[in-house]
């Protein structure tokens, strides 16, 4: 199923890149409002990502932030000891496999801004990317040997990143709406 392109404001130039016989998605630049507002997302984004790997080292230091750095992720993970990363001071605040989709979600939305373009990624490429994540989620569930946590962290760093991708690719999408008339498109159907 595809998606139809609506020309949006934030967008000045769109390339697509062909290698041999495989044709690469659709890039395109954002304009430099949309830029703004993925930046901000993605400064966000690195708080909560870092909330993750201050909350041990808080408790460690005997802070209460540590413990309620870890309350507030508790809705996201199990988080098992067993199946966090330990770092030095005790272990992450989400498990292995959260730590991988949400330090690739990051990196996803790191690279659209500092590249400037948005780029699509196919549903294809999300299912081969968790493929990997969802077979040793399966596997252990079903009772077969799950991965030791730092293979389990690494196989969930690229569907993280193609979420960053999406994730980066919506929020320029919803700050070219947000923007003004005049910054929109005249053939823009949302308006």
């Amino acid at each position: 199923m595809s998606v139809p392109e609506i020309p949006i404001s934030s967008v000045s130039r769109q390339t697509s890149h062909t290698l041999g016989n495989v044709q690469f998605p659709s890039v395109q630049r954002l304009a430099s409002r949309s830029r703004r507002v993925l930046a901000a997302v993605a400064c966000a984004a690195a708080v909560y990502c870092a909330g993750i790997v201050l909350a041990p080292w808080l408790e460690h230091g005997g802070s209460a932030a540590g413990s309620w750095l870890r309350l507030a992720f508790a809705p996201t993970c199990h988080q098992q000891p067993d199946r966090c990363l330990d770092l030095g001071a005790g272990q992450l605040a989400v498990c292995a496999r959260c730590s991988g989709l949400y330090a690739g979600g990051l990196l996803g939305l790191l690279a659209a801004v500092l590249a400037g373009v948005r780029c699509r990624p196919t549903l294809r490429t999300l299912v081969a990317t968790a493929a990997p994540t969802v077979l040793d989620f399966v596997a252990g569930q079903v009772g077969l040997p799950s991965l030791p946590n730092w293979p389990r962290f690494a196989i969930a760093l690229a569907p993280g990143a193609v979420l960053g991708l999406l994730l980066a690719d919506a929020v320029a999408d919803v700050s070219a709406h947000l923007g003004g008339p005049a910054e929109r498109s005249a053939r823009d159907p949302v308006q």
